[in-house]
């Protein structure tokens, strides 16, 4: 089952013990993101911070910061299931449905009403800029395709009734309000704090910008979201949201926005970005403020992108060859990686040629990976050791290892140009007239069996 809001998610969490009420009075400058950061590196709970300083809004976060939770998310419970999840909700779309009433609209705030100071927002990294909006959906209808776009942008805290957006400009908000400077208009965007979980996943879903993430939403929900009218924009959101921000990005004001720690645990370098006018505010009458943090891994970013990074990649890979057996971006943050620059393959090679387009095709595809290893289907993915030995007894750099020019990807790389990046690819399966004994895996039969 995949709860229709995050409220219900958060009283299921709390009721079996993996949320934990901290009623104690917490600052939003890092104390929170230190609980949210510890319960990341430890696969602990999340959170409801009660008593937080200056406000009355209660804080949530920690949602995503397990395998398991963003697993129970899209309701299922192994990354296999997972990803089989992402690629049917990205075939068999489920439309939302507009509705007339809604929780998100008990109270509507405009005018001198607005004060974004009044919402405490987290400020996460000891670098940062300031306070950020982390974690909402952002929406917008997109001029170029004619269905509404959503996706998952920071946002500083500009002022009381100003927010800056970073939306790169292959992103699907960011190309909007592009297409829309160019016609010298403005585009409404509504910021969505506290959606379902199946919004907020299937915001971060890789579809091209002619599929509405909300109806993928829709699919991984298994049921349509329920959509309500803004107030001062013409858009739509979603009705069991905690609280909507609605706004008008103006892209020919730009202010300094960043540094910013983002998910590859490096800051995000100062940059000029557009500022949003707030024109109005939604929200439960007891609305409660999600943040999502990000950071060097595991973070709840980090960790989010499991999913739906590892459905692309499957995707990618079945359109060059179509006997792939597992795909995925790098299964365990907590060694290390981000969990999206390294994208692994294991496939039954029929062509010695296969793992080659394999590798062009996820690299030059929409995952954004800078490396990709390609292995055969008797190594198993979800054990490094296993990709670790294929590498050292089936590799020859100058044979199996090719690179690539500067392409986009590999997003906030701060090796290489700005949303550009040098690509690796790694051939780590068995030639094909090779010695198939010779590349075989010495084992032990029964030490699978043994107790003591």
């Amino acid at each position: 089952m995949v709860e229709k809001s995050l409220r219900e998610w958060a009283e299921n969490l709390e009721k079996r013990g993996d949320l934990v009420v901290i009623d104690k009075e917490v600052s939003t400058k890092f104390e929170i993101a230190a609980y949210i950061k510890k319960s990341c590196e430890v696969e602990g709970p999340a959170f409801r911070f009660t008593n937080v300083t200056g406000h009355k809004t209660e804080v949530i976060g920690g949602f995503y910061g397990t395998k398991a939770r963003i697993l129970e998310a899209v309701g299922v419970e192994t990354h296999e299931q997972g990803v089989a999840k992402y690629v049917d909700a990205t075939n068999n779309l489920i439309e939302p449905e507009l509705v007339s009433k809604a929780p998100v609209k008990e109270v509507i705030k405009t005018g001198g009403d607005i004060d974004l100071y009044e919402i405490p927002l987290v400020h996460h990294s000891k670098m940062d800029l300031g306070d950020y909006i982390t974690g909402a959906s952002l929406i917008a209808n997109l001029p170029h395709s004619g269905v509404r776009g959503s996706g998952i942008h920071r946002m500083y805290r500009q002022s009381k009734q100003e927010l800056t957006i970073w939306a790169p400009p292959e992103r699907r908000i960011g190309y909007a309000y592009r297409v829309n400077q160019e016609k010298g208009e403005p585009t409404e965007v509504a910021v969505v704090i506290g959606p379902p979980p199946a919004v907020t996943m299937g915001s971060i879903s890789n579809v091209p910008h002619s599929i509405d993430k909300l109806s993928v939403a829709g699919g991984l929900q298994g049921s349509a979201i329920e959509l309500v009218k803004c107030a001062t924009i013409d858009v739509d959101v979603p009705a069991h949201a905690e609280m909507v921000i609605e706004g008008i990005i103006h892209p020919e004001k730009l202010v300094e926005e960043a540094p910013f720690g983002e998910f590859p645990g490096t800051y995000g370098p100062k940059q000029m970005s557009p500022i949003v006018e707030v024109t109005g505010i939604m929200h439960r009458s007891d609305a409660m403020y999600h943040t999502i943090l990000t950071g060097f891994p595991p973070t709840e970013n980090n960790l989010m992108n499991w999913l739906p990074r590892s459905a692309t990649v499957r995707q990618d890979a079945e359109r060059a060859v179509p006997s792939v057996k597992q795909a995925i971006v790098k299964c365990d943050p907590y060694s290390g990686g981000n969990g999206m620059y390294e994208a692994f393959v294991s496939i039954d090679k029929r062509l010695e040629g296969d793992p080659r387009n394999v590798i062009a095709a996820v690299l030059g595809g929409r995952c954004q990976a800078k490396y990709c290893v390609v292995v055969d289907s008797d190594i198993d993915l979800y054990d490094e050791r296993q990709i670790n030995w294929a590498l050292n007894t089936r590799v020859q750099p100058h044979r199996d290892v090719m690179t690539f020019p500067a392409m986009t990807g590999a997003p906030l790389d701060p090796s290489g140009p700005p949303r550009q990046s040098e690509k690796m690819g790694i051939d780590a399966t068995v030639p094909l007239d090779g010695d198939k004994f010779t590349f075989s895996r010495v084992t032990v039969p029964g030490s699978d069996e043994v107790v003591w």
